[in-house]
């Protein structure tokens, strides 16, 4: 997923499935500007802590697949945990604002 520079509205700014962070500065390719991407406060703690919740849930549920020899399940579980991670950073990237950054001090 790509979004525009404020500065030069170039489409340069590209936003990670992988390293989703509420806040990270990144540079525009085209410009050079120094910028900011930013996920809501409110959305971030609440998708993170539900994340972290249904993520433990199905750890659990994977560990116990295991021991009753249940492969099918078990790799069902590891795709459905998979699918919550980057359902969750694929929800951040999509509601996330870039700016330029603020001045550091």
């Amino acid at each position: 997923m790509r979004r525009s520079c404020p500065a030069c509205a170039a489409d340069s700014i590209q936003l990670s499935l992988f390293n989703v962070r509420r806040k990270r500065r990144v540079t525009c390719t085209q410009c050079g500007t120094k910028l900011e991407v930013v996920v809501p406060n409110v959305l971030f703690t609440l998708v993170t802590l539900a994340a972290v919740i249904l993520a433990s849930m199905v750890v659990q549920a994977f560990f116990l697949l295991m021991f009753a020899r249940r492969w099918a399940v078990a790799a069902l579980a590891v795709a459905l945990l998979f699918a919550l991670i980057f359902g969750a950073n694929e929800l951040f990237n999509r509601r996330a604002t870039v700016h330029r950054a603020p001045e550091k001090r």
